[in-house]
């Protein structure tokens, strides 16, 4: 399984964008040190509160050339055309992979706010075919050269991409999805899926996981595809000495998650492709156990209990854990990476290498002994009768 540190930047009163920026630095340089597998952004317009990265291709270049092992993947990009032309997506994430030598990968969406989509006068209706065909320009950008596209939002003359990228066949692409069927599609179109958002329990993505490899295993895929089962951990991860520590600490959380969730019930009446997003109108925020251990939204606690919960998805088949750490102080954040980073992640990672209580060897060794005693026998019986012979 990978781990993926997500942080959006999220800025408390008081403090500068600029001081959270630097703060959001050191966190990837540690997450990088201590194992995490890549770091993402989302990327967010005129947000009110939870997320302060509106230009993740901007940020991605110079923590790219502050690291060496770390992959970078988009958190997601905003695919309505009037937030992001897919060509020039493409071109971006060709010069991030040179610049990264290869640790890029492309995680993509439609925008699930009203502030940010009707600031780009995108209309709901329109910008999930708009996503779909700008998938299948930039992959086909990648793969081709010469390209070309034509469709009912894009319509591209024979070009070539310049510059191209390093990955093969192309960058891993991936996208956000909050439905049963925007997992279809993805699973269909042999991109990974982002599952998870919701609060709605580990049921729900469950059963996303499975449709996805019912799905993917069904479709016929006359070109190289990336597939990928990853689930995001929304409200938050956060670990501590203790569990009770790590679930007072992350209280505040439940703030950020019903404020980046304030926006779903409003799109869900706006067009029926948003409409599963009116089930958040369901979830009672202020209910501490169900948001701890039964949302699916969060992962808080000592780190045998995140562990807990990451076998919960291992056992699940999930690929990827996207770990949003974010929206609390800094030191925090810091202790809980670092935590997760030397205790969690080797547990999957690196199992044989994690030192047990002596306690544990001794057990293992005198529950050992009976088949070994009976191997000693077995060879001196054998050894007996050759002799004789």
């Amino acid at each position: 399984m990978d781990f993926i540190l997500m942080t959006e930047g999220d800025t408390p009163v008081g403090l500068t964008h600029e001081h959270r920026y630097r703060e959001l630095i050191e966190e990837v340089l540690l997450a990088e040190r201590v194992g995490f597998d890549a770091f993402g952004s989302s990327e967010q317009h005129v947000a009110l509160g939870t997320a302060s990265v509106s230009a993740p291709e901007v940020l991605y270049p110079y923590l790219m050339a502050l690291t060496s092992r770390i992959r970078f993947i988009h958190l997601v990009t905003l695919l309505p055309t009037r937030m992001n032309h897919a060509l020039r997506v493409a071109e971006r994430v060709a010069t991030e992979d040179i610049l990264s030598n290869g640790r890029v990968e492309l995680g993509t969406g439609r925008g699930n706010t009203t502030l940010a989509l009707r600031a780009f006068e995108v209309d709901p209706s329109e910008n999930k075919a708009q996503w779909r065909e700008g998938i299948e320009l930039i992959r086909s950008a990648f793969l081709n050269d010469v390209f070309s596209y034509v469709g009912e939002h894009y319509k591209i003359p024979p070009r070539s991409l310049v510059p191209k990228p390093l990955q093969g066949p192309y960058p891993p692409i991936s996208a956000a999805a909050g439905s049963p069927s925007s997992v279809e599609t993805a699973a269909s179109m042999g991109i990974g899926a982002i599952m998870g958002g919701l609060y709605l329990g580990f049921d729900l993505v469950e059963n996303m996981l499975k449709l996805y490899d019912t799905t993917l295993a069904a479709t016929h895929h006359p070109h190289p595809i990336t597939p990928r089962k990853m689930v995001a951990i929304a409200g938050g991860m956060h670990c501590a000495e203790t569990t009770a520590q790590a679930r007072t600490e992350a209280k505040p959380l439940f703030e950020m998650a019903k404020l980046s969730t304030d926006a779903y019930e409003r799109l869900s009446k706006l067009s029926k492709d948003y409409a599963y997003m009116g089930a958040v109108k369901d979830i009672d925020f202020n209910d501490e156990e169900y948001m701890f251990e039964r949302s699916q939204g969060f992962m808080v606690g000592d780190p045998e209990h995140c562990i807990e919960h990451v076998q919960r998805y291992a056992d699940m088949g999930v690929e990827a854990l996207v770990l949003r750490v974010d929206s609390l102080p800094h030191d925090q954040l810091m202790r809980s990476i670092e935590l997760f980073g030397k205790y969690v992640i080797p547990r999957f990672k690196h199992p044989r290498n994690v030192v047990r209580s002596a306690d544990d060897v001794l057990a293992d060794i005198r529950a050992a002994r009976p088949a070994h005693e009976e191997a000693l026998r077995q060879y001196h019986a054998n050894h007996t009768k050759e002799t004789a012979r």
